[in-house]
């Protein structure tokens, strides 16, 4: 009884558009609760959007009722939007764009990709259909990674969109859908070639971005690196030599070093453009800046070491050892090895320090990473080995004053708590 007294209390809804939504939610709920009713609720919903006086306000409310019979699975609900579409072409141009966006929209959210492609197509207006295609286009995209069904036929719908997309940026966007519809089919060699058909450098960068990552999340990367390359060859050629650093850090970011920095080498400042994208990693993940800098030659990791060091020492949380390991790999500069030892310092690692500060030829650099030690050493009370780390100074005399100092800071840090128990003399 109480769905009957919810239908009669409908008629006192003032405002036609809302009384034949609720009578069409109401049929909906009817609908999936079984009960008859349903179709009393659904008549009353089409025969209060057609007692409508403004003939867009009755589209819309028609395409409302017919987007509700579609959720209770009614497939009449096809019926009402054919019906709006012929009856729709009374209206003028711009209202009539906006009735079929919102019919194609009904139609996506239903899952109905055909009727919404149907729809969007009478978009007179391009910006707006190809926006519509667009949207359809990338909920296909997405049911594709979802389903392991009708991928073929989703697919075969997604081409056919992109062909129906005449003008830029959109068409760029909708080869990007279609490479994610490949690169979910594990059909990689597809995805790599339609990096090509992109028109709009922004979405290039995007499309080759997406393909490097997702390759590399498969850990297929390595396997499909030579056709990338040959693909970033291509694209630079079409957008011109700036696009070449861009994809380089893209090469980078995959931890792909090689072709990053062959990349790189082309230009002109090659060194700079490598010192920058090596800080670029640093901060942005710098896991993958080990790779990038294992793949420098010898007088590119002394430049690009000195620098990340820098800022490591500078801020060690940014730091890694395997950093550290690749740099020191990578390079003999002294000048690089004793940050390295300034490193191990920070980390408390001193014995590591004293390492390298043995192996250290330049005078001047031994002597700071030997001071910095015995530094170390005596705040943690171990003068003799500070005493012992002093004596590997080879400079006599800046050893004799290293010492001096040690055992200077070593009485003062032991006097204080015997100060605190003598007052001085009572006489």
């Amino acid at each position: 009884m109480i769905a009957k007294e919810v239908l009669a209390s409908v008629e006192v809804i003032p405002d036609p558009y809302i009384k034949s939504a609720t009578y069409a939610k109401i049929g909906e709920r009817l609908a999936k609760a079984r009960d008859n009713l349903y179709k009393t609720a659904f008549l009353r919903a089409i025969e209060t959007a057609k007692e409508i006086e403004d003939p867009v306000t009755m589209f819309r409310a028609l395409l409302s009722v017919g987007y509700s019979m579609g959720r209770a699975g009614l497939k009449s609900a096809k019926r009402i939007y054919q019906g709006v579409l012929e009856d729709s072409r009374m209206l003028p141009k711009a209202q009539r764009d906006l009735i079929m966006q919102s019919a194609a929209g009904y139609m996506l959210a239903l899952g109905e990709v055909n009727e919404a492609i149907t729809y969007a197509l009478e978009i007179e207006n391009p910006k707006a259909r190809n926006e519509m295609l667009l949207e359809i286009l990338r909920v296909n995209t997405r049911m594709i990674g979802k389903e392991h069904l009708k991928v073929a036929y989703r697919l075969r719908k997604s081409k056919l969109i992109v062909d129906y997309i005449d003008s830029e940026p959109y068409r760029s966007k909708a080869m990007l859908e279609l490479i994610k519809a490949y690169l979910f089919l594990d059909s990689y060699e597809n995805a790599i070639s339609l990096l090509r058909e992109i028109q709009v450098k922004d979405w290039a960068k995007q499309a080759f971005k997406e393909v490097a990552f997702y390759l590399k999340e498969k850990d297929v990367l390595g396997h499909y690196i030579d056709a990338l390359e040959t693909v970033a060859n291509d694209l630079i050629g079409k957008f011109g030599r700036d696009f070449t650093v861009e994809l380089a850090f893209v090469f980078a970011l995959s931890g792909e070093g090689v072709p990053a920095l062959d990349l790189i080498r082309r230009l002109e400042n090659s060194d700079s453009i490598i010192v920058e994208m090596a800080l670029e990693l640093l901060e942005r993940d710098h896991d993958v800046l080990p790779s990038f800098i294992s793949a420098m030659r010898e007088e590119e990791v002394a430049l690009v070491g000195k620098v990340v060091m820098n800022k490591i020492l500078e801020n060690p949380k940014k730091g890694s050892w395997a950093i550290v390991k690749a740099i020191g790999n990578g390079t003999s500069s002294e000048e690089v090895w004793a940050k390295i030892a300034r490193y191990h310092v920070l980390k408390g690692e001193l014995e590591g320090a004293m390492r390298i500060g043995s192996l250290i030829q330049n005078e001047r650099l031994r002597s700071i990473i030997m001071a910095d030690v015995a530094h170390h050493l005596v705040k943690r009370g171990e003068v003799e080995r500070a005493i012992d780390a002093a004596l590997e100074v080879r400079n006599p005399r800046f050893s004799s004053i290293l010492v001096s100092e040690i055992l200077i800071k070593a009485l003062e840090q032991e006097l204080p708590g015997r100060v605190k128990s003598w007052n001085g003399s009572r006489h």
